[in-house]
């Protein structure tokens, strides 16, 4: 009984517990699929409670950010004050001149001496270099003798016939003479020896004819062995020579036909040599015609324009400058050889500058306006300048036109090839409102500002200027009573707005 009193007092204590100690114990007596079957009920429900917790979540989140992005944008506003500004187109430069070109010479030559170096500021005329021009040197040498000839003759010919003279033409056509005769001669002994070689020829082919007949004999008697294939070898032989001989007397003849045509030239050469030397005994004897004077005259005014060339010529080999200006390059130091470059690059002294501008300004660019010049390095030191070229072709490959400036007073520290910044003034006091450059955009190819109406972000699409200091002027688009959102890139068009009030963030 002890025992049975102690069970039910243990359920009985277990039944109160609050912690469900008596499902703890009727579980205790329960069979194990009843056991799995509740505990599968209790993760469902568990799962099922937290994925409506997550919905719940997701929602509440959803609603949120619908609320966030629907509320409207705090933005600032500013109205477009209209101010008088100067308008300007900007861009960069390079230095030139007016004239830039590589200073050489007309002949080659190695440079024997350099006048100047670089950075040196010339005048026109002004000697640069000298150049060494062996070849040039050579030909006026060779032309001044010419003229000297030339003189020498036209004197020798201007003057009477003299004594000396005429004994030595005679003596010429006696040379002369003495040369027919020998040429005669030789004429004549160069027959003889052509006769003699055609007799031995004969005497020559008579001895073959002889040898080949003896040959032919000796082969038959060898053939049938009345005589030894020594002898009839010896005669075969024999036959060869004579033939040989033949031949090399008949060269012989060719060869002395050709001492008579030789002989005969000469005779020909020599008779009008002597022709010549008569001709010119009587013209010795008679004296100068005034042809002959003319003739030599010619021939000596000839020499002297070529004698003028050549020195001009070796001349050249003095580098000079063409104009004033600044070197700005040596090509060519002392014993280097000059090349198609020249020796030096020089700029002159009337400096331009020319830049690139944007071809949709070119309706606003006029030749006279003012340009206002100045250097990142020479910061406060501007200068004025004058637009005094437009170029004649837009640059189809970058959209662009070449214009050229001129400074009215340029400063020391402006060298060529240098980078300055040009503002190119197209309009003076010109009245045009201005907005902050933050309330400006682009929208695809178009310049937009956002303005506020009936709250939301209106686009508007405007056509500026280049910005200034003071702001981005406004040459149409705008009015002064629009809104103008400042920071452009925080809206869109058509967002809910409200403008932030003073002090508010």
């Amino acid at each position: 009984m002890s025992n049975t009193g102690n069970s039910l007092e243990k359920i009985s204590s277990r039944e109160i517990d609050p912690a469900g100690g008596v499902d703890a114990a009727l579980a205790e007596r329960e069979p194990e699929p009843i056991m799995l079957a509740r505990a599968n009920v209790r993760r469902s429900r568990r799962k099922w409670l937290v994925g409506l917790l997550l919905l719940l979540l997701a929602g509440l989140i959803a609603a949120f950010m619908l609320w966030y992005t629907r509320r409207p944008i705090a933005v600032s506003v500013v109205n477009p004050q209209s101010a008088a500004i100067t308008e300007t187109i900007a861009s960069s430069g390079r230095v030139g001149g007016a004239t830039e070109t590589a200073v050489g010479s007309q002949v080659q030559g190695v440079v024997q001496s350099l006048a100047v170096k670089e950075g040196d500021r010339v005048t026109s005329g002004q000697s640069l270099a000298v150049l060494k021009n062996d070849v040039a040197e050579a030909q006026v040498a060779q032309a001044e003798q010419a003229v000297r000839t030339a003189r020498a003759q036209l004197d020798q010919t201007s003057r009477g016939p003299l004594g000396s003279d005429v004994e030595a033409a005679q003596e010429q056509v006696r040379q002369a003479e003495a040369q027919v005769a020998q040429q005669r001669a030789a004429v004549t002994q160069a027959e003889r020896s052509v006769d003699q070689a055609w007799a031995q020829l004969a005497q020559l082919i008579a001895e073959r004819d002889l040898a080949a007949s003896e040959a032919r004999r000796s082969a038959a008697l060898a053939k049938d062995g009345i005589i030894p294939r020594a002898e009839d070898d010896k005669l075969q032989t024999a036959l060869r020579v004579a033939e040989q001989r033949v031949e090399a007397q008949r060269e012989s003849i060719e060869l002395g036909e050709a001492n008579v045509r030789q002989a005969q030239a000469g005779l020909k050469a020599a008779e009008a040599n002597v022709r010549s030397r008569r001709a010119s005994l009587a013209t010795v004897k008679s004296g100068a015609r005034s042809e002959d004077i003319q003739v030599a005259r010619q021939r000596l005014n000839e020499s002297e324009r070529a004698l003028e060339v050549a020195r001009r010529q070796a001349g050249n080999a003095v580098v000079t400058a063409p104009f004033d200006g600044v070197v700005t390059k040596i090509n060519a130091e002392v014993g280097q050889t000059v090349g198609s470059q020249g020796v030096l690059q020089l700029v002159s002294s009337d400096a331009e500058i020319r830049l690139d501008v944007d071809e949709n300004n070119l309706a606003e660019l006029q030749i006279g306006q003012t340009a206002v010049i100045s250097s990142p390095t020479f910061a406060e030191r501007s200068f004025e300048g004058t637009v005094t070229e437009l170029g004649a072709a837009v640059d189809v490959s970058r959209g662009t036109i070449e214009v050229t400036v001129v400074p009215r007073d340029p400063p020391d520290w402006l060298r060529p090839g240098q980078t300055v910044n040009v503002n190119i003034v197209t309009a003076k006091d010109v009245r045009r409102l201005l907005i902050p450059q933050t309330a400006v955009a682009r929208v695809s190819d178009r310049t937009v500002v956002y303005v506020v109406e009936d709250g939301a972000a209106k686009e508007k699409v405007v056509a500026t200027r280049p910005p200034t200091a003071d702001g981005v002027p406004v040459l149409a688009g705008l009015e002064e009573k629009d809104a103008v959102i400042v920071n452009a890139g925080d809206v869109t068009a058509g967002a809910s707005v409200r403008v932030r009030r003073e002090g508010e963030q």
